[in-house]
Formats: C-alpha cells, sequence, structure tokens
C-alpha cells in the first residue's frame, strides 16, 4: 500500500472579511407562535362568528391560578393585563383591539392573599395569521411577527418560554 503525499495549501493567517451586501443575512424566524399560560376558566363571551375561527369581543373568566405572566388564554379569550394592554396601545403593532373581561377568582384562591388578581382586558383578535403583527394561530395560541414577539418578550421575559417557531424551512 503506498500512500500519495499531497501538498497541502497553507492555511490562511488572517480572517477576511465579506462584504455585507454579497451575503444574504438571515435574522432568524419571521414569525413566531406564542402559546400563553392558562390560569384562567372560560365561563361566559361574547363571539364575533364573522371571522374563522371565531374570536371573543368580552367575557367572564374565573382566575384558577395566580397570573404570572402578561397574556393568558383559555378557550380562545386572550387577556392581557393593565400593563401589557398601556404598552400594546402605544406600539405600532397591528391586528388586535381591546374589549371588557370581568374575573372572578376560584373558591380556592378567595382565601390566597398572596395570589394577585390584576385588572385583565381581552384582546380582541382583528388580524390574520403571518399578515398582521397579532393574530389567533390553531388552539389557544398566537401567531406573532418577529417585531412582535420581541415586542413581547421585552415587556415580559416569561413568555420567551412559551414561544416557538411558525416559520417551516422548505
Amino acid at each position: 500500500m503506498t500512500s500519495t503525499a499531497v501538498a497541502a495549501e497553507p492555511l490562511p493567517t488572517v480572517v477576511q472579511t465579506v462584504a455585507a451586501d454579497s451575503v444574504h443575512r438571515a435574522d432568524g424566524p419571521s414569525f413566531f407562535r406564542l402559546r400563553p399560560p392558562a390560569p384562567i376558566r372560560l365561563l361566559a363571551a361574547t363571539w364575533d362568528r364573522t371571522h374563522n375561527p371565531p374570536r371573543a369581543t368580552s367575557g367572564h373568566v374565573a382566575l384558577e391560578y395566580p397570573v404570572t405572566s402578561s397574556i393568558v388564554v383559555s378557550r380562545n379569550l386572550y387577556a392581557v393585563t393593565d400593563e401589557m394592554r398601556d404598552a400594546l396601545m402605544d406600539s405600532d403593532l397591528t391586528g388586535f383591539a381591546f374589549g371588557a373581561l370581568a374575573v372572578t377568582r376560584s373558591h380556592h384562591l378567595v382565601g390566597d392573599t398572596s395570589a394577585r388578581t390584576p385588572a385583565l382586558h381581552t384582546l380582541v383578535l382583528t388580524g390574520r395569521a403571518c399578515r398582521s403583527d397579532i393574530a389567533p394561530w390553531r388552539c389557544d395560541s398566537l401567531a406573532l411577527s418577529r417585531r412582535a414577539a420581541r415586542f413581547f418578550w421585552k415587556h415580559d421575559p416569561a413568555l420567551l418560554a412559551f414561544t416557538t417557531s411558525l416559520d417551516v424551512i422548505s
């Protein structure tokens, strides 16, 4: 068995930079799926059935567990805290409006003083998935643009754990 020695080219000692115009930069996914926690139970809702899926425009929920994030969901009714509602109203994101929401504490939380009950508002979804910044996506989850996902993560870092990529590699 004979071996043939191949002359190897010397390794570069300086890393060459490539002009940004010649490289297509991928910043990651364009759309994300947010599946918020569900510490509430839907008791009643007013539905706008002209949309598919129907969207909740107002409702009444029972608080089952302490609210630990700024957005929660129960059976396609999305609720946001006062702080998140104010932040969303001040943003230029698209695909949502707000409605009224009545909150009742469940019997096991009535005596629990550590369980805070924030004021909640119905997040009325008016957008279409992958076209608006915020829109419904299948059961109890939202489709968020990259911009909306960053907005939610900035205002509530706990939501990052409930977020996955919606982009499909083709």
